[in-house]
């Protein structure tokens, strides 16, 4: 679940089934809930609503979906309703036939011909027109739709994932959303928790970005210091999962030492240098492991990077026996052959 290889890969392609870790990196007891949720959701046909707020991962989730269920070789399909207006969406959606209208000059089949046989994730659903969620129900409904303009109706076969930060009980209440299709889309809730609400996470989602951005940007970092690591854990991240990697690549910019240090975060006065802040809610036990690990990782590398990967030599200055470091350096993932060729 933890695995921090680089997720760019377009894992929809047919043939590829991926695995869970490919798209979500983390360890906290809701990352594991959520893998079960998704587990158990994945090989059915039913609708799931995923709310949250901007930036925790929500397509992420959609997509991870849509790979682990029996239409993974199909299309995944993704409609931003909040970035297109009410005619363009209808539009895209449905499509259009030839002369339906000025400048129609051919056929349309729309994303919902597109997404046949697959997923189609509607992101920002809330922000759809009513008249528009009155067309999305019969679709639902009757597995079926008119293209703008056609005398006949399509047959389609999708799976519907939707996406939102809204809150669509209160939009009900308002006369915003549709209480019908309310029901129809969300029979599978999927809320998302903001990331300040998990920060078990964030150095693992941190290392990952890490790993991810370095050598794009051009830089050897192959981690944090326990100062940056400190900043943070203690930092709110309204942004989200999406607000730290920005801030974890604009680190990689702004770094010139073998570890990404505090100096090189910018998370404004959120937190104070003069003080650690402990998160008193978890077991004492896991948080000395957390900084006993952070120093031994920043330390062994270090120590090794000055004898160029001569365990031997690095475990004399350092007074412990040789396999001793060894083993250090296996469990933090050094890699010895590169220090050995100036590359780490």
């Amino acid at each position: 679940m933890s695995d921090s290889k680089d997720r760019s890969e377009d894992y929809s392609q047919p043939g590829r089934q991926p695995r869970k870790s490919d798209v979500i990196v983390g360890n906290s007891p809701w990352i594991k809930e959520l893998f079960e949720r998704i587990d158990m959701v994945a090989p059915t046909n039913i609708a799931v609503a995923i709310s949250g707020e901007s930036g925790t991962g929500k397509e992420l989730v959609a997509r991870t979906i849509h790979n682990l269920s029996k239409r993974r070789n199909a299309a995944f399909v993704v409609v931003n309703c909040a970035a297109i207006t009410e005619s363009l969406l209808e539009d895209e959606l449905f499509g259009h036939v030839r002369g339906a209208f000025t400048d129609a000059n051919r056929d349309r089949p729309g994303l919902f011909s597109e997404a046949d046989g697959g997923t189609l994730f509607l992101d920002e659903i809330g922000e759809m027109s009513i008249g528009l969620q009155a067309k999305l129900l019969r679709v639902l409904q009757e597995q079926e739709f008119r293209r703008v303009g056609a005398d006949k109706n399509t047959q389609v076969d999708i799976r519907l994932v939707t996406a939102t930060n809204r809150n669509l009980h209160l939009d009900m209440t308002a006369g915003r959303f549709r209480e019908d299709l309310f029901y129809r889309i969300n029979v599978f809730p999927l809320p998302m928790m903001p990331l300040r609400e998990r920060p078990e996470d964030i150095v693992l989602l941190a290392q990952h970005f890490l790993l991810k951005y370095r050598d794009r940007v051009g830089r050897r970092a192959s981690g944090f210091t326990a100062e940056a690591l400190d900043r943070l854990r203690t930092y709110e991240f309204p942004g989200n999962i999406r607000e730290l990697e920005n801030k974890v690549h604009q680190a990689l910019v702004l770094v010139t030492d073998d570890f990404v240090g505090a100096q090189d975060l910018d998370l404004g006065d959120t937190w104070k240098q003069s003080s650690r802040r402990l998160d008193m809610d978890r077991p004492f036990r896991d948080l000395k492991r957390e900084h006993i690990d952070s120093f031994e990782r920043e330390y062994t590398l270090k120590l090794l990077r000055a004898h160029d990967g001569n365990v031997a030599s690095a475990a004399r200055q350092a007074g412990i026996d040789r396999k001793n470091l060894w083993a250090m350096a296996k469990r933090h993932n050094i890699a010895l052959d590169k220090l050995r060729e100036g590359k780490s």
